[in-house]
């Protein structure tokens, strides 16, 4: 791994590479088609019109967790009104409400994540970049501790090439001697890939469909690990 010792900034995403995140919405959704399909719909059907509306509300309104709410209640606004008998209000209502404790709770750190922190901090500038609604994600990097660890976090509505090309350039920083970790392919992979940088793939068991896609791998500059914690073998 010696050809990795030059680099001088390492970049982290934050949802599902330094905490838990996905599982919250995969957990109500799931519970939200259930509901549905208890009136009589089929499932696959309502899958569809979910992720139909997901992705033009992400186009349309961006990130967080209210915009997650949002297409909940549209859909079950959509659904109700085609359906023969009425759906259980009270029991979304719960699904929401459950899902609205995670953006202000603790994050649940991975295993490791801040004692890698700690021990890469003494050898190089340690950064965080993550998307969405800057308040929200603001408050999981600062109840999570993890600002303590970086010098700086960076929150933007979209990571994509031209989000990383006007970092590197905002910040002086030569592509070549930065390297970003992350489980997102799309947004966290390939974008820093092609901008000339090092990435580091920390898989996630559930990454979010709309942040999936296949690696660019671009020679020697891309490795995966399996855990956070294995950084320090890296670096």
């Amino acid at each position: 791994m010696n050809k990795w010792r030059h680099i001088k900034q390492i970049i982290f995403d934050a949802d599902d590479t330094l905490w838990e995140n996905n599982i919250y919405y995969v957990q109500a959704t799931t519970d939200f088609i259930d509901l549905v399909e208890s009136g009589g719909f089929v499932r696959s059907d309502i899958q569809k019109a979910f992720d139909d509306l997901e992705v033009r509300v992400v186009e349309e309104r961006g990130y967080g967790s209210h915009n997650f709410i949002y297409i909940l209640e549209e859909l079950f606004r959509v659904f109700n009104k085609k359906s023969k008998t009425r759906l259980d209000e009270e029991r979304l209502r719960f699904i929401t409400r459950r899902f609205q404790e995670h953006p202000v709770s603790i994050p649940q750190l991975f295993p490791g994540v801040i004692d890698t922190l700690r021990y890469l901090k003494t050898k190089y500038a340690l950064y965080v970049l993550t998307k969405g609604d800057y308040a929200e994600q603001q408050g999981k990097i600062l109840r999570a501790g993890v600002h303590e660890c970086v010098k700086e976090y960076f929150i933007l509505p979209e990571k994509n090439d031209v989000a990383y090309r006007d970092l590197l350039q905002k910040n002086n920083w030569i592509p070549s001697e930065t390297c970003m970790v992350g489980n997102s392919p799309k947004s966290d992979i390939n974008p820093s890939l092609r901008q000339g940088m090092y990435a580091v793939h920390i898989p996630y068991r559930d990454t979010w469909k709309l942040d999936d896609e296949p690696i660019e791998a671009r020679d020697g500059r891309f490795l995966e690990l399996q855990n956070f914690a294995a950084l320090q073998m890296v670096f």
